[in-house]
């Protein structure tokens, strides 16, 4: 496939990297923001239809252009050419009705690489926007480990270079489009991404909920960073009780059980000691789960320990404290 368009929906903090950084690639990739608000829009053509990324705090920052800008909700700008590769960097509860007014432009010539916490979007989208297998895009999933947050619109920090990213497809089903994609995500040096076998890419995908399912609501609802999670012998216990419920689930997953030594990677003793790691690196760091409280935004409950007690509901296994808490964060959330 000869240099195809790269569309990408979500510009908070890591659409805002990604896009800054295929534009920064030597002989780069078209690139069209689909931007939701008129607002942005307006403030993005006013700026000179520029990106800006501060590498490190206080550091110096880059500049990127040479951006397309779609508004998809506007009727008045409709597009119907197809697109070829989507990134999907918007929070996971948003991803259907943010792909609703291109669902059209959306097929099996299509990639969509899905840079989201949790799980369960894929799902979702066939449900109700690509309900027919042989008519649906190719999906592909990423994980960003990057230290980057939203200064103002169209304007991030990255805090630290040692961030990294996974990607891979679906399945491995790879298109020429998702090879395309794949490949200029991995040439994107700041993005420092390398591509995984979805054997792979799914378990990290599972390990990395894990500590979401604990970090994430705790640190909301208590309204800490992530380091106050390992001062509180109260709170080892709880987190304990998550873990032995994720265990069972991840260990009982139907996809799962032909591979290899993967009752002793997701064992409640290696997602505990994952998650003491993931705390002790991340202890100043304030969990999105929390902004989005504090902000009265919604949040990703539902794709993270709610994902959990859906499967766990499918495999006859009860998750009573991954489903209390998700209870008790939809509450927090309402009384917002």
């Amino acid at each position: 496939m000869a240099n195809p368009r790269i569309h990408l929906i979500g510009l908070g903090s890591i659409g805002t990297l990604v896009a800054h950084s295929l534009r920064s690639i030597p002989a780069p990739p078209p690139v069209t923001l689909l931007l939701h608000r008129e607002a942005l829009y307006q403030q993005f053509i006013s700026r000179g239809r520029k990106i800006h990324l501060q590498i490190g705090e206080g550091g110096p920052v880059q500049e990127s252009g040479g951006y397309d800008v779609e508004l998809p909700g506007d009727a008045t700008r409709s597009v119907t050419e197809p697109i070829h590769c989507l990134i999907v960097a918007t929070k996971a509860p948003a991803t259907v009705s943010a792909l609703q007014p291109i669902q059209h432009r959306l097929g099996r010539q299509s990639t969509i690489c899905l840079l989201q916490n949790g799980l369960g979007q894929i799902e979702e989208l066939d449900k109700h926007l690509f309900p027919d297998p042989l008519t649906r895009p190719t999906y592909m999933f990423g994980i960003m480990r990057h230290g980057v947050y939203i200064k103002s619109p169209l304007e991030a920090v990255l805090a630290g270079r040692d961030g990294s990213g996974t990607i891979g497809v679906v399945n491995d089903q790879a298109s020429s489009a998702s090879r395309y994609l794949i490949d200029r995500l991995v040439a994107a040096p700041l993005l420092r991404c390398t591509e995984m076998p979805w054997r792979d890419l799914h378990q990290a995908q599972l390990l990395k909920l894990a500590t979401n399912c604990v970090v994430n609501p705790l640190t909301a609802l208590l309204d800490v960073r992530n380091g106050a999670l390992l001062e509180h012998p109260v709170l080892h216990e709880m987190q304990h009780q998550l873990l032995e419920e994720i265990s069972m689930v991840f260990r009982h997953l139907p996809e799962l059980q032909h591979l290899p030594g993967v009752q002793g990677q997701l064992s409640v003793a290696a997602l505990e000691e994952q998650l003491t790691s993931n705390i002790q690196k991340t202890a100043s760091n304030s969990s999105s789960m929390r902004e989005d409280v504090r902000a009265g935004r919604a949040t990703e409950i539902g794709f993270i320990n709610g994902w959990v007690v859906r499967r766990g509901e499918e495999m006859g296994i009860p998750c009573p404290t991954n489903g209390c808490l998700a209870q008790l964060i939809l509450a927090q959330s309402l009384l917002q």
